[in-house]
């Protein structure tokens, strides 16, 4: 996450311990991060998903969603920055970190944005 993201703070205020929460425990990275975003910026939406027992489809759903859509950016971040044949470890390296972090901020951004409105997509 890049400091100057408007969800920086969100994003690096999720509690440790919400990891350990049994309901995230069978869920991916970007399961985590769409249950903690919820959690932050529209705590309504996420308690009537829970009431309606549609919390976990809807945090699947959401999560394979963002799957798909990081693994497509990391393509298309790859062919827009591509690396040099002679590269060593250390720059390839720091290259597939910029670009997973790149990604990931680009897709958390979009998320905490999508479920701030209040007519999130149920």
């Amino acid at each position: 996450m890049a400091l100057n993201s408007r969800f920086h703070d969100v994003y690096l205020s999720m509690p440790m311990e919400a990891t350990l929460l049994p309901e995230l425990q069978g869920l991916s990275y970007w399961g985590r991060t769409v249950h903690e975003i919820l959690h932050e910026v529209n705590p309504l939406l996420m308690h009537r998903l829970a009431e309606g027992q549609r919390l976990q489809a809807y945090i699947e759903r959401k999560q394979d969603y963002l799957q798909i859509e990081a693994a497509r950016l990391e393509r298309q971040w790859r062919r827009l920055n591509p690396l040099s044949a002679d590269a060593g470890y250390l720059a390839r390296a720091n290259w597939q970190r910029h670009c997973k972090l790149a990604v990931r901020e680009v897709l958390i951004d979009a998320l905490a944005k999508s479920l701030t409105g209040s007519n999130a997509d149920l």
